[in-house]
């Protein structure tokens, strides 16, 4: 197969692919009506379908396994034979963890009997996950024997199906594990302290530091050997020469899954060779640790994550999207609800249209529904369990993807000149700090909660540091989410662990600070002020790197204030702190939280300003002068902008065209006018109705519901 990605979308032959599919588990129906199904799937518009390949229902017997001589409803190939034949192409998805709502998540139950396989947790017991409809231990995926047995099932796999692969077949790609997570249970000091995972460790911290005598440095230790390090089993720092020992236990957590996924990864490669694309789903909308994306695009093609959201949940898939579609080298939505499983939260029609639209705003390039086909333990799917069409939703998808290719959205991007980086080293502590144990990074997304404040979950005790910087973190990450959002700034997510993130994309980059920043992080923030960006920082200047060494590359560049203010207000909000700063151009001492510094070519911008707790839009509004003094000062001028800052506007551009998406992601009525400067009218691309003439467009929006504007 010939491929290739450019641009965030898949290539096949020298052509893009249209990467939107449904979920069609072949085992969980009659194949008489298997060709009829596939059909009906591709009436709808879908070119693709995804299927589970599971190793608990293929093997039959310890190393035996069926692929259709013996059940006729295991016939693999004579299913993706069916899907060629129909012109739709599959994307396989064989484990060995496939979840599907399948007790032990099919993994053969005979694996659990091995004790000397499992996770362990920090006290040495089983890991065990506590997932419908039956409780199981967890396997380590570092056990060599393990491997032994995922390359077993995936050999006899390769030999039912490997002439299915494109372009002898419809096969088009294939994943590396499913939601490869810990089992859900993220919590860094959970688990894993199985043999083989604290061996991964202390090679894990011999390739970071290089020698014993960096490590011994770093921690303050006098460890005579790689192999006598221990891995910490709670988070008990003291000082802040402490955490270092603590945050790379966390940063491990992210090199334990990638090199879980990089085994998984390998044995498919040996099995199915090197030209077929290998892609992975997160469990949550939004990749932050314990998952790394841009070390597991190190050796996997793309990777997608997962999203069951109710239409009240807009912000939580928006945020998450933001993320993804920066930092994924193809973005995609690769479980996206299509109905429900029977144990999770309803998930309804109106909830689906709302929300599949809302992920197309943002830059999602991709999407797998999840299901597409109804089977057992499942409802609401555009196609029922005999394979007939459950009208109202199957309409809907076929409207949606026509509207999609008519309007050529696939070819669109987001305009986004502004970016928020998310701060990895303060993720990594703010995951340390998270009170719940295990899966309380992962509580409020599963429980559908939409307006608690971030850092509910964490722990605002101090770590030694001089001031609770996990707590402190998060909330200002969700203030420049919502401040941004509230004025209408149109802004992208990023990493701080992608040094392209600070490239120069975008003429503007929103970074927090506090007093311990990664020294090669501050040569990168400076490298692109210098380079001609705006960088806005805060509210802490910082003095020491990410070993709590001295390190003032970018604290250089920054003023310490002439007054700390604990509590009161800024812009008639109340705010925990606020920094005053001396104002060079008037001369006046402490008056201001604010400033702007010249670093090279561009400019280093300083907010002093510890936020209270913002959980939503109207929370922010009061700090649009605010943001637009910042995006002025930056030099991002405002462009369709909504007079209500409930409503949310997304600018998608490409091949010459320009598109609106403009949503209402509340329970109520608005109408509201969008300023902007690039004049002509606008049209409704569904009614064809005017929807403004100018510099501005007026719209009326029904509770949760999006509309399409094209240029008249």
């Amino acid at each position: 197969m010939d491929y290739h990605i450019k641009n965030k979308r898949l290539y096949i032959d020298g052509s893009p692919v249209s990467f939107f599919s449904g979920s069609f588990q072949y085992w969980r129906m009659e194949p008489g009506l298997w060709e009829d199904t596939l059909r009906r799937v591709k009436d709808m518009g879908f070119g693709i379908i995804e299927t589970y390949m599971p190793w608990s229902v293929h093997e039959v017997s310890p190393g035996r396994f069926d692929f259709g001589k013996g059940d006729p409803g295991l016939y693999i190939k004579r299913f993706l034979e069916l899907c060629d034949a129909a012109g739709v192409k599959v994307l396989a998805r064989p484990g060995p963890h496939i979840n599907a709502e399948l007790t032990y998540f099919g993994y053969p139950e005979r694996i659990f009997a091995d004790e000397e396989l499992l996770c362990r947790c920090a006290d040495g017991t089983p890991v065990v996950l506590p997932a419908p409809p039956r409780m199981f231990p967890a396997p380590c995926y570092h056990h060599p024997r393990f491997l032994s047995e995922v390359r077993g099932y995936f050999e006899a796999l390769s030999g039912a199906i490997s002439d299915m692969i494109h372009p002898g077949g419809p096969v088009i790609a294939i994943q590396a594990d499913n939601e490869c997570s810990k089992f859900f249970r993220v919590h860094p000091f959970d688990h894993d302290y199985s043999e083989y995972s604290v061996r991964l460790y202390r090679r894990f911290l011999e390739a970071k530091y290089g020698d014993l005598e960096e490590l011994n440095r770093v921690y303050g230790t006098r460890h005579g050997a790689f192999e006598l390090v221990d891995p910490p089993r709670a988070f008990r720092p003291e000082r802040p020469e402490d955490l270092p020992y603590y945050l790379d236990w966390v940063q491990f957590g992210e090199h334990y899954i990638n090199e879980s996924l990089g085994s998984i990864a390998g044995i498919l490669r040996d099995c199915f060779g090197e030209s077929v694309p290998l892609f992975h789903n997160y469990p949550t909308t939004m990749p932050v640790p314990p998952f790394n994306v841009t070390e597991a695009e190190e050796f996997l093609d793309f990777q997608g994550i997962d999203a069951y959201p109710l239409k009240s949940q807009y912000h939580q898939v928006r945020r998450g999207i933001k993320l993804t579609s920066t930092v994924s080298r193809l973005p995609v939505l690769l479980e996206f609800s299509s109905g429900g499983a029977y144990y999770t939260r309803p998930v309804d029609l109106a909830d689906q249209e709302f929300t599949t639209w809302s992920a197309l705003m943002h830059g999602i390039r991709g999407i797998n529904f999840y299901m597409i086909v109804e089977r057992e333990r499942w409802y609401g799917s555009p196609l029922k369990r005999d394979g007939s069409p459950r009208p109202r939703h199957y309409e809907f998808y076929r409207r949606f993807l026509t509207e999609v290719r008519q309007w050529g959205l696939e070819e669109m991007t987001p305009h986004r000149p502004v970016l928020l980086l998310i701060n990895r080293e303060y993720e990594r502590l703010a995951s340390a700090a998270t009170l719940l144990c295990p899966n309380s990074s992962l509580l409020t997304e599963f429980a559908g909660i939409t307006d608690a404040p971030d850092g509910l979950l964490v722990s605002d005790e101090t770590f030694g540091l001089p001031e609770p910087v996990a707590y402190r973190y998060l909330r200002l990450r969700a203030f420049w989410y919502w401040a941004l959002t509230a004025a209408g700034v149109h802004f992208a997510i990023g990493d701080t662990c992608r040094a392209e993130d600070l490239s120069g994309e975008h003429p503007l980059v929103i970074v927090p600070t506090f007093d311990f920043l990664d020294r090669g992080l501050q040569e990168r923030m400076v490298e692109y002020a210098r380079g001609g960006g705006a960088l806005v920082v805060g509210p802490r200047a910082p003095f020491s790197d990410e070993t709590m060494k001295p390190c003032d590359v970018l604290g250089c560049h920054m003023r310490q204030p002439e007054e700390i203010r604990p509590g009161g207000e800024a812009f008639g909000v109340p705010v925990e702190e606020v920094s005053l700063f001396g104002d060079e151009a008037d001369g006046d001492r402490g008056t201001t939280p604010l400033y702007r510094n010249p670093v090279g070519n561009g400019w280093l911008i300083h907010l002093g300003i510890v936020p209270g707790d913002i959980c939503g839009v109207v929370d922010a509004e009061p700090f649009g002068p605010l943001v637009d003094t910042l995006m002025r000062m930056g030099g991002v001028d405002p462009s369709f902008v909504p007079s209500d800052s409930r409503i949310d506007v997304s600018v998608l551009r490409g091949d010459g065209r320009e598109v609106l998406l403009v949503a209402n992601p509340t329970d109520e009525a608005i109408e509201a006018e969008l300023s902007h400067a690039t004049g002509g009218s606008y049209r409704d691309l569904r009614t064809g109705g005017t929807a403004g003439v100018g510099g501005t467009i007026t719209v009326l929006l029904e509770p949760y519901t999006i509309k399409a504007l094209g240029k008249a």
